[in-house]
């Protein structure tokens, strides 16, 4: 599909996830990292590991506390466990994402629905990094992109259908080089991607410059 900002010369790294998929790629400092809901109302768990030390990953706790927020959008920052300042947020078409939920498991999915051997994302995250020598046991949870999980006046939380619709996309540039993971969550035992879990894109991108060493924002 065509992206808006995107000229396909600027175009690094490009990969249709299907659902209930899985990848692990690199980012490049200064690259952005777009992640696209094709059809609507599907969740993207993402994680992301400083490449040169993968004990400094992504942190949703200090996510939280050095944004102030648990609301991410244009502007914020994701942090690491060691307050690294890993990716910023540079483009937001839907506006609401979690920062809570952490993934599904196969503990997760048997404790609430009673099955066994059910697809999820702790296990796809466990796949695609495997090539890298991180086991389960180092993979952080995720900021899930697109997943819809509003917090009452009084702290409660339910899983809602998302809100993002065909097309919507998340642009993260990265601040120093990375691995990321990307799990197309395969939930469909509630409402976390509508009930029926559907394609995602991934893309990779160099910034334009606009001027001499000045990249675009």
């Amino acid at each position: 599909m065509e992206h808006p900002g995107i000229t396909r010369s600027l175009i690094a790294f490009d990969e249709i996830i299907p659902p209930r998929g899985g990848t692990a790629f690199t980012v490049r400092a200064g690259q952005v990292c777009r992640v696209v809901d094709l059809e609507g109302k599907q969740v993207a768990d993402f994680i992301c590991f400083h490449l040169r030390d993968f004990v400094d990953k992504l942190s949703p706790e200090n996510t939280q506390l050095l944004n102030g927020t648990l609301f991410l959008t244009t502007g914020h920052h994701l942090y690491s466990t060691k307050a690294t300042r890993l990716m910023t947020i540079t483009a937001d078409t839907c506006g609401v994402h979690d920062l809570i939920s952490g993934s599904c498991s196969e503990y997760t999915n048997a404790f609430r629905y009673g099955v066994r051997g059910t697809p999820n994302c702790r296990s796809n995250f466990e796949r695609a990094l495997r090539p890298y020598g991180i086991p389960l046991a180092e993979i952080p949870y995720s900021f899930n992109i697109f997943m819809n999980t509003p917090i009452s006046t009084g702290g409660a939380t339910g899983i809602q259908e998302p809100k993002s619709k065909p097309g919507d996309y998340l642009d993260l540039r990265a601040n120093i080089d990375l691995l990321i993971a990307i799990s197309n969550c395969p939930q469909e035992r509630n409402p976390c991607n509508g009930w029926n879990p559907t394609t995602l894109e991934v893309v990779v991108y160099e910034v334009e410059p606009t001027g001499k060493g000045a990249p675009r924002q």
